[in-house]
Parts: structure tokens; C-alpha cells; sequence
């Protein structure tokens, strides 16, 4: 028989079964926590077993319980008809040790850790300007990634290598990822994902992507869910960032140190510099002052030398002159009988080589319309002496002047 009914009227119902099922009421119910937290004075808790969980409260107590606890609860399950939700009620609990999946995982750590997995990763380089991601692209994660990084540093470059980052083969695709990544160059890589449950956070504790990780040669950042979560691949990475925000600052600090390193080493060669000329004009003023000194000493040393000496001189001088002049005296009355006679001899033979050397003198003939011809300084007496483009000087009574010969024509005689 069909019957119809409102959500209200449903969950009413529903509300009603529950309360009245003697079996939910009063029992224990065990497993691992998966989850803790606290709002106010409550405890708020998600236990599981295997791939079933339940929500669980206490109200008005703040319980001392940790993440991978296994325990067992005392209470009764509810159903809250306006949200259609059920959660267990407990008023006390009892710890039965560590969980089932939170013994596997420490036993997993403690074995990567024997193998070494968690000391000497690779470092981050001194300068980031590429980095590759591997997370999944439509994302919150690596949306505030890029958005912290980009904000100060707009030149690093960003590849996103697109994966499942949680859920069935998450991890074995990343793994791969990581591993594909060994062949390409890139400063680091960063494995990025964004807050979750532990059971969204599984694939980040898994072995296959967990050794990726630690036998990765190029640095990687580890940057899953919220800064109180740890999981396998922040032990083996060989940074580890609390969010992804937080991996976004750590590869700022690498990218930034090349703005700063190169203010710094200008400012240093520029200091270099100055410094370097301040020294050298110290020294250049010094010698200069030096020099000076020096030379002012021995300008005034020779000065007085050759004072000394000009005196000396000057009397040696004046002894030499009075008996040069003496002597002269004697000798100019000998010499003007004897130049005399002699004057008129040479006067008589000079007048007739006068006349002869006016008869012979070159100019002489030039002033009439003749001209006498060089070459490179030297005379020309006739044709034979020239050829074809020679340059010549013609030497006139009033100046000279340059030609230029293009023909020689030479008597048959010559």
C-alpha cells in the first residue's frame, strides 16, 4: 500500500525508530579514531572501522584522545531528524591501545626510516626560478599556491603536473609523477595538496609514493592539508611546508634571495669602487705633495749651486776679459796697418770677380723671360732628365710654379 509522506513526517518517523530500538541504546561501540576535535566544552570524534565510519559526540567534556586510538564508547546512537543525520552519543570511553591503521603506519615509518628515507634529502637550491607541481588542477591548493608565489616573485616559472591527489591510484599516479619528473629540469618539486580528513590524506602515507619521494635527486617540497598534519612524504621530502601557502613563501625566500644577492653584490662592487678611488686620490695627493716637497728642495739646491757658480765664473770671466782686452788692444793696432794693405787688395780682385759673377748669374737671364726647371730639389739642365708624368718646379724671378709632364721630346743629339 502506497502511503505518502512529507520530509518532515519522514524524519519525524525515522527519529522515532531509533528512540524506540531497544538495540541502540545503552551499548559499546569500539575502533580507531580518525578524527578528533573540540568546539566549546564538547568532543567531537570519527571513529572507524575499516571503510566505515560514525560521527561521535560527548557533550560538556573536552576528552584526552588521540588521533589513531583504538577505543571503545559507552552511549547510544541518535538521530537528528532536521539535519537526517546519525551520530553516536557517549558519556565515557575506555583506551584499548593504538588502532589497527595507525599501527601499520608507524611500523611503515619506522621501516623507510631504517632505510634511510628521512636524513639526507636533497636540499632546495640556493635560487628558485622553477618549480613543477604535482597535484590536482582544478584545486584550491595550487590556485593559493600561485597566488602567494606570484605575488612577489612574478618571474618564477609554475608547471602544474596534473594527478588525483586523493582517493583509489592517487597515490600510484603521483608516485609516477615523481618519478617521471627525475628526467626534467627544474629547480624543485613541490607535492601539493590542500586540508582533509585523514582518510583524504591516505595516499600521502603510502609506501610506492612515500620511496618516490625519498629517492627523488631533485628537492621536493611536501606542502598536504593543515599545518598540524604529517604524513609519510613530509618525513621523506626534504623540505616540508605546513600548506600550501606556506610552500608558496618557502620557494619566495629562494626566489627573492636573487633580487636581494644582487642588490648586495652591487652595492658591494660599488663600495669596492669608491673605496678603491678614495685610495688611489689619498696616494695620488700624497706623491703629489711629495713631489713637490722633493722638487722645491732641489730647485732651491741647485739654485744656490748655480749662484755659487755663476759667481765664480764671473770672476774667472772678468779676469779673462781684462787680459783679452789688453792683448786685443795690442793686437787691433798691428792688425788695422796689416788689413788696411790688405783691404785694398782684395777690394781690386773682389771688383773683377763681381763683374764676372754678374756676367754668369742665373737670375740674371731668369728676369729676361727664362726659367730654370727641378726636380725633387734638384736642377734640371735638359730633357733627358725628365719623364713621362714627372711633376717639376719652374723657377721664375718672382716665384715658382708646379707642372705636370706628358710628353718628352728629346733631340736626336742628346
Amino acid at each position: 500500500m502506497n502511503r505518502q509522506m512529507t520530509v518532515s513526517q519522514l524524519s519525524r518517523y525515522i527519529k522515532g525508530v531509533f528512540e524506540d530500538e531497544e538495540l541502540l541504546h545503552d551499548i559499546t561501540l569500539s575502533g580507531e579514531v580518525a578524527e578528533v576535535s573540540y568546539s566549546d566544552r564538547h568532543t567531537f570524534l570519527v571513529l572507524s572501522d575499516g571503510a566505515f565510519s560514525v560521527r561521535c559526540v560527548h557533550f560538556s567534556s573536552r576528552d584526552k584522545i588521540e588521533k589513531g586510538a583504538f577505543i571503545a564508547l559507552r552511549g547510544s546512537v541518535n538521530f537528528y531528524d532536521k539535519r537526517n543525520s546519525v551520530s553516536f552519543t557517549y558519556s565515557e570511553f575506555f583506551l584499548h591501545g593504538l588502532g589497527d591503521k595507525n599501527i601499520k603506519l608507524i611500523e611503515l615509518k619506522q621501516a623507510l626510516a631504517n632505510k634511510g628515507y628521512f636524513i639526507d634529502r636533497p636540499k632546495l637550491p640556493k635560487y628558485i626560478v622553477h618549480v613543477v607541481v604535482v597535484t590536482s588542477p582544478d584545486g584550491a591548493a595550487i590556485r593559493d599556491f600561485i597566488r602567494v608565489v606570484h605575488d612577489e616573485n612574478p618571474f618564477v616559472v609554475i608547471e602544474v603536473y596534473p594527478v588525483k591527489v586523493q582517493g583509489e591510484g592517487a597515490a600510484a599516479r603521483m608516485a609516477d609523477a615523481v618519478n617521471k619528473l627525475q628526467s626534467y629540469k627544474t629547480d624543485a618539486i613541490v607535492l601539493c595538496r590542500g586540508g582533509g580528513s585523514d582518510e583524504d590524506l591516505d595516499a600521502f602515507n603510502d609506501e610506492q609514493l612515500a620511496v618516490a619521494v625519498a629517492q627523488s635527486r631533485i628537492p621536493i617540497i611536501s606542502a598536504v592539508g593543515h599545518e598540524v598534519d604529517y604524513t609519510l612524504c613530509d618525513y621523506c621530502a626534504g623540505t616540508r611546508a605546513g600548506t600550501p601557502s606556506i610552500a608558496g613563501q618557502i620557494v619566495n625566500a629562494h626566489a627573492g634571495r636573487i633580487l636581494t644577492d644582487l642588490a648586495e653584490y652591487t652595492y658591494a662592487i660599488r663600495a669596492c669602487i669608491e673605496s678603491k678611488y678614495q685610495r688611489n686620490v689619498l696616494r695620488l695627493n700624497r706623491l703629489g705633495k711629495a713631489t713637490t716637497y722633493a722638487a722645491a728642495r732641489r730647485i732651491s739646491k741647485q739654485y744656490g749651486l748655480l749662484r755659487s757658480t755663476a759667481t765664480e765664473l764671473r770672476h774667472g770671466v772678468d779676469k779673462k776679459l781684462q787680459a783679452f782686452a789688453n792683448c786685443t788692444t795690442d793686437c787691433a793696432a798691428r792688425m788695422k796697418t796689416a788689413l788696411a794693405v790688405r783691404y785694398t787688395a782684395i777690394r781690386a780682385k773682389t771688383d773683377k770677380l763681381t763683374a764676372l759673377l754678374s756676367a754668369l748669374d742665373p737670375h740674371r737671364i731668369i728676369k729676361v723671360g727664362y726659367a730654370a726647371v727641378a726636380k725633387k730639389g734638384k736642377r734640371i739642365s735638359g730633357a733627358v732628365g725628365l719623364n713621362i708624368d714627372d711633376d717639376i718646379d719652374l723657377i721664375f724671378a718672382d716665384g715658382t710654379a708646379t707642372a705636370h709632364i706628358t710628353s718628352v721630346k728629346r733631340n736626336a743629339k742628346a
